[in-house]
């Protein structure tokens, strides 16, 4: 039987080559809880934007448009096998790649194919499990017995699911959020944490700067300790550790951080640069100090300027903001 895998990243998609598990791994790389999904793109198209936003604005994104062109053809392969397994876990970027593979599969001509996943949120093992890229190739291979077909409803849900997140309008993600997604068991708390990163109505921070603040504010001062901490306030893996240091870069920016030596500087890439990055203390200013404490809000001192699914965040425009206490966006000018 000729065996197609498909799971987030190179961690997982390592151990799955490592195992017994037989045929092809692809890896879905791709840290979609972050930057621009636009509706009316094709695949491929949808790639190359992926690829010069990953890869910066004043980079070269040839190499990365490359990866995600040879992604791009082996996922087109998948009719070609006999079987396709899914393998993937609760956290937000799984749940995210999910949507956007079984909304491709639902148009697929995938009818001598048989489309299985497995998606876990724990392992009797791993008593502070995080997701399956913690397996061993052993413990990877015990999963087959959890896998399950992929529905019709399954692929209905990820399609309603996909067009609600790549819209402009984030209401239309609480609509589908209203719905039954039972099928999909760990979607509906990955999404509620994706609008958590709007603007909250109240501070104008997201969810992910207001923890970091919080940790700041705690004297948690060195950026890998505040990245450390914050993952641990998530119920589920979110970000990892450069968008961490980006807040932090940009809590600085505001003047609601300061980081010693100024200004920020992030992790080098070359062994010979000099250790600043371990070295920089954070410490709140007097107006960080006025947002955690709720006597002033962030709204004037935070530039938004990026994307959340299909919704464009910009300061020079209205913006939408998340109302924790109503569960609910509206728009602010600012």
């Amino acid at each position: 039987m000729k065996i197609l895998n498909i799971t987030n990243g190179d961690g997982a998609a390592n151990t799955i080559k490592q195992s017994t598990l037989p045929g092809d791994v692809l890896p879905w790389r791709d840290p979609m809880h972050h930057g621009p999904f636009p509706a009316g793109l094709s695949l491929s198209e949808l790639g190359n934007l992926r690829a010069e936003y990953l890869a910066g604005p004043d980079a070269d994104a040839t190499d990365v448009k490359r990866d995600f062109q040879l992604r791009d053809r082996h996922l087109k392969a998948a009719p070609s096998y006999d079987k396709v397994t899914l393998w993937f876990e609760h956290d937000l970027l799984d749940q995210l790649q999910i949507l956007q593979l079984l909304d491709w599969f639902s148009r697929a001509p995938m009818e001598d194919t048989r489309l299985d996943m497995i998606c876990i949120d724990q392992f009797d093992e791993k008593q502070d499990f995080k997701g399956i890229g913690q397996l061993d190739a052993d413990q990877m291979a015990s999963l087959v017995p959890l896998q399950q077909p992929v529905t019709a409803t399954m692929l209905a849900l990820a399609t309603a699911g996909w067009a609600a997140f790549r819209s402009s309008d984030p209401r239309d993600l609480l609509e589908f959020l209203d719905g039954d997604l039972r099928e999909l068991p760990f979607l509906a708390a990955a999404l509620r944490r994706h609008c958590e990163e709007f603007p909250n109505a109240a501070t104008g921070l997201t969810q992910t700067e207001t923890q970091v603040l919080n940790l700041i504010g705690q004297n948690v001062c060195t950026p890998r300790e505040l990245f450390l901490q914050n993952m641990d306030m998530e119920t589920a893996l979110f970000i990892g550790d450069w968008p961490t240091y980006q807040i932090i870069d940009t809590l600085c920016a505001a003047s609601i951080a300061v980081c010693e030596p100024s200004p920020f500087r992030f992790p080098s890439l070359t062994s010979d640069a000099p250790p600043t990055f371990d070295e920089q203390r954070v410490s709140l200013t007097e107006a960080g100090r006025r947002v955690l404490s709720g006597e002033g809000d962030a709204f004037g001192l935070m530039r938004h300027d990026g994307w959340l699914g299909g919704v464009e965040i910009t300061s020079c425009d209205a913006i939408w903001t998340w109302n924790k206490d109503t569960a609910q966006f509206a728009r602010r000018t600012l």
